[in-house]
């Protein structure tokens, strides 16, 4: 059986504020409705996150034509543009008949 995640409450000193934080976050809803909409690519960031428990690295990376999620040694390739999985790649150490390279 899994819990259930609870709300996160924001604090706020004001009635002021509290209705403020609230049509921000409504149009930030509609926002994302609109462009899933129309179908608008994401917009992405460079991320570097390293996971505590595995101790696994996770990479997003950008360039011009693709947009690289890199999870421990698999990379996967989207496309910048539509943002569709175009591939993925796999270490050079587990590729038979690979080059090797020495020092």
């Amino acid at each position: 059986m899994t819990a259930k995640a609870q709300p996160i409450a924001i604090l706020a000193e004001t009635r002021g504020e509290i209705t403020r934080l609230r049509w921000k976050d409504l149009l930030a809803d509609m926002a994302g409705w609109c462009l899933e909409r129309i179908g608008a690519p994401a917009k992405l960031r460079e991320f570097e996150f390293v996971d505590p428990d595995t101790d696994e690295a996770v990479y997003l990376s950008t360039g011009k034509r693709f947009s690289v999620l890199s999870i421990g040694a698999r990379r996967f390739y989207f496309d910048r543009i539509s943002g569709k999985f175009d591939g993925t790649s796999a270490p050079a150490c587990s590729v038979s008949g690979r080059a090797e390279f020495r020092d």
